[in-house]
């Protein structure tokens, strides 16, 4: 095996590549689902994690050198495998927040159209959902591998070698500044896709509250119950299109929020 003539140093290098791609792998989107089994994501952690590991070490991105600066005791062993763990975790956790604000955005619109009475278990979540908040993350999956997001995950994996080398990483103020805008623009990106559901619905309340006055005989709660469901599929599928290219204009600007994150996490 190629294990065999390995130093120590460069086993140990090659297990934090594997825990810093472990750890990515069970978070990243896509990769991490819960429907994936996790045999498959062992296995695509092991196999990932050896085909960049030689690409790393010869392009000078990992130095055994460092390895041996941070394996000299177990204090700075421990610490650099934590330092591993938080890349991965946090890393991950960004990358899921455009997920989450287009789920934020199919849970406001099913609030509006009054889907939240009836709510399903979510496996991905592992929580009540409502039938449009899982019909627009199954939207935004596809868009997301439509612009081949899956790639580009793959390429920042690499990338957070580049940007945050072993036993590196920085929680500056940059840092927070940047976690702290990109949960900002999760919230933003929901609200700007339900938007056009939220005006809309809002004019069909106030046509409600004047009925309501106009004809207090008339059963406002039952009329509205079934008339906001229509009416809103009718706005949905007109919007779905500029909702679409919402989704990829979010996308695009979420890689680069992602790439500017690592370069922050790196200290650089």
């Amino acid at each position: 095996m190629v294990f065999e003539s390995w130093s120590a140093a460069e086993l140990l290098s090659f297990f934090m590549v594997l825990i810093r791609v472990s750890t990515l792998i069970m978070l990243l989107p896509v990769f991490g689902d819960k429907v994936v089994p996790a045999p498959v994501k062992v296995l695509l952690a092991l196999v990932f994690s050896a085909v960049i590991f030689p690409v790393l070490k010869a392009g000078g991105v990992i130095r055994l050198s460092d390895a041996e600066l941070w394996s000299s005791t177990a204090g700075k062993l421990v610490l650099t495998l934590a330092g591993e763990l938080l890349i991965g975790i946090g890393v991950g956790f960004a990358s899921q927040l455009v997920f989450h604000a287009i789920q934020i955005a199919g849970d406001f619109i099913s609030q509006l159209m009054g889907f939240s009475m009836a709510s399903m278990y979510d496996p991905h979540t592992e929580s009540q959902t409502v039938v449009l908040g899982q019909l627009f993350g199954a939207l935004a999956m596809l868009t997301f591998l439509a612009l081949d997001g899956h790639h580009i995950l793959f390429r920042a994996m690499v990338e957070t070698f580049h940007a945050i080398p072993q036993g590196g990483g920085a929680l500056s103020e940059a840092f927070k500044n940047s976690m702290l805008k990109m949960v900002a623009n999760t919230l933003l990106f929901g609200i700007q896709l339900s938007a056009p559901m939220a005006a809309c619905m809002l004019l069909v309340n106030i046509v409600y509250g004047v009925l309501g006055k106009a004809l207090p005989q008339l059963n406002i709660l039952t009329l509205s119950m079934a008339s906001s469901a229509l009416i809103g599929g009718f706005v949905l599928l007109v919007t779905y299109p500029g909702m679409q290219s919402g989704m990829s204009n979010i996308f695009s600007g979420y890689f680069d929020d992602l790439k500017q994150f690592l370069v922050v996490y790196g200290g650089k």
